[in-house]
């Protein structure tokens, strides 16, 4: 690995720890397109299950107190680890161009539609009901992609939970969808020394990041955080979509 492979996983995880500090999501959303367009579509989803798994293991732990009631949530969890397990499935039979695709397409619908997803609108209210559904599409895209933030979070976000039960209920479906994906992708062979290594030493900025993230949360204009978050989120995955298809 490079300085510029090596600067692209630190400052990639970086920004995207920080985002999962700051609001339990935008890990795999932030990181999947930058470290894409380093790594590989591919290799950049099987890097990122590893922080994923770790940052969702503390953030749930650090915001226990604050849970959401198990009684009620295990249905979700349960639809959404099922569809994790048969996104594992799809991820070695996508081919790059197409798993590229897939990557853009998610970030399209976050940065055309988040608003509106998150939003207090016939959308979200319509969530409500259909959240098992969305919940086993959440983790059929968080297998194939590491990416359900969109769809997961506008559900839980229209039964206007507390900022830290969000945040807890997140990282607790989160932290069961990566546990199905690091047993998926390991029974597939997607794991050798280089993908673990670089997993690894992303923990590093992962979990610095997430830290600051946590102690500023609540304290910066969301707007703008957002806004910041768009630009880098465009700006990766036009990079991605250029060196899959033009390079």
């Amino acid at each position: 690995m490079g300085p510029f492979e090596l600067a692209t996983l630190i400052l990639g995880l970086g920004f995207a720890g920080f985002s999962k500090g700051l609001a339990g999501l935008g890990l795999p959303l932030i990181a999947t397109p930058i470290l894409a367009g380093v790594f590989g579509p591919r290799a950049a989803v099987t890097i990122v299950t590893i922080p994923i798994f770790v940052s969702n293991t503390l953030l749930v732990v650090q915001e226990w107190r604050d849970r959401y009631p198990l009684r009620d949530l295990w249905p979700f969890l349960v639809a959404s680890a099922i569809g994790a397990g048969i996104g594992t499935l799809l991820l070695a039979r996508l081919d790059q161009r197409t798993f590229a695709i897939l990557i853009a397409a998610m970030v399209a619908v976050f940065v055309a539609r988040g608003d509106r997803l998150l939003g207090e609108d016939l959308a979200a209210r319509r969530a409500r009901v259909l959240g098992q559904a969305i919940c086993f599409l959440g983790g059929v895209l968080q297998g194939t992609t590491s990416i359900s933030s969109p769809l997961v979070g506008s559900y839980f976000h229209a039964l206007r939970l507390r900022p830290a039960q969000f945040v807890w209920v997140l990282a607790a479906m989160f932290e069961l969808n990566s546990f199905v994906q690091l047993i998926g992708y390991s029974l597939q062979g997607l794991y050798n020394a280089d993908i673990v290594a670089l997993g690894i030493v992303g923990l590093i900025p992962t979990l610095i990041a997430m830290i600051f993230g946590i102690w500023t949360r609540g304290r910066l204009d969301p707007v703008f955080f957002r806004r910041i978050i768009i630009v880098l989120v465009v700006a990766s995955t036009l990079n991605l979509l250029w060196r899959t298809f033009l390079v």
